[in-house]
């Protein structure tokens, strides 16, 4: 009896057991998984248990970062942010998504340094601009936002390349079209308020041919003026 337990015990000995980051790699996966299809609270859940088994992991701190956004947690995803960040100084998504979150609030100047920090990091990443220039335009900075708007839609291989690379392409690309069809829109705009109604009328009709809403009233405002 004796010399079978030992002998089971042997046997368990020498099965291969997975590392902490195996185990943590497969954790993530799974939130991954579950993030992907909206699945928020298991998302969170499986993040959570990669980062006990490798506190190391910045996107799993960037990713539950995401989710706890959706989930209203806006503290906890600023904090997984900057834990993000910590890890790995030049995480552009968790750079990014700071940026996003600050500029919701009175901080825009906080915004902006994070969002200058995110591009510093990676000057490929569409989203950034957009963000940035969204923060730009809410302030009436109709001139630095042009530039940002106008940088995104530059952008379309580099955001194809980085989603097929990562296997996002297919969940992801379609973000980065609604993006560039809004910049359209929102450089109409920014060209309405400067006054030069040529180029708000060629990005507001480029606009209107990707269905944003809004874009073919805001090109009627400007073709019944110069009507008048």
């Amino acid at each position: 009896m004796m010399l079978f337990v030992l002998l089971s015990a042997s046997k368990c000995d020498n099965k291969p057991t997975k590392s902490a980051k195996e185990e943590a790699a497969e954790l993530y996966e799974k939130g991954l998984n579950f993030d992907k299809i909206g699945v928020y609270k298991d998302a969170l859940h499986y993040y959570s248990l990669a980062i006990e088994r490798d506190s190391l992991k910045d996107n799993a701190f960037t990713n539950r970062g995401g989710v706890r956004e959706k989930l209203g947690d806006t503290i906890g995803a600023i904090d997984d942010y900057l834990t993000a960040i910590k890890i790995d100084s030049s995480n552009v998504i968790a750079l990014n998504n700071i940026g996003c979150l600050y500029s919701q609030m009175p901080y825009s100047e906080k915004a902006a340094y994070y969002y200058l920090k995110a591009i510093a990091a990676d000057s490929l990443y569409a989203n950034t601009y957009y963000n940035f220039a969204l923060t730009l335009f809410e302030n009436q900075q109709e001139q630095c936002a042009i530039k940002y708007f106008q940088r995104v839609q530059s952008l379309e291989q580099a955001m194809e390349e980085r989603y097929r690379k990562e296997g996002l392409y297919n969940h992801m690309m379609g973000d980065y079209y609604t993006m560039r069809a809004f910049s359209y829109y929102f450089l109409g705009l920014c060209y309405k308020r400067i006054g030069n109604m040529e180029k708000a009328v060629y990005y507001l009709k480029l606009a209107e041919e990707e269905n944003v809403v809004g874009a073919a009233d805001s090109l009627k405002t400007i073709t019944q003026k110069e009507a008048e």
